[in-house]
């Protein structure tokens, strides 16, 4: 019977994709792990709320004159009567 030898270079092969993968499958779960922290910290809109009440813009908004809303009914959905003659 022979015996199946494995060729040198399908070793170096085989252990370069492996390594390449591991490496590759570390970086993208780091990446997947920091994400949302350097969106935080990078985001504008993403920030932390300042408890204190800014008295200035409230009194702005008293100082504003009211605007006076008229509501207007939708029109109805019923059909008008038809009188004939």
């Amino acid at each position: 019977m022979k015996k199946n030898k494995f060729s040198t270079y399908f070793l170096i092969f085989s252990i370069f994709t492996f390594s390449a993968t591991f490496f590759y499958i570390v970086q993208k779960s780091y990446d997947n792990l920091m994400k949302p922290i350097t969106e935080v910290k990078q985001s504008v809109i993403i920030k932390p709320i300042d408890p204190n009440l800014d008295i200035s813009t409230l009194d702005e908004i008293e100082k504003r004159n009211p605007v006076n809303i008229v509501i207007t009914p939708f029109p109805s959905t019923e059909p008008i009567p038809v009188i004939s003659p």
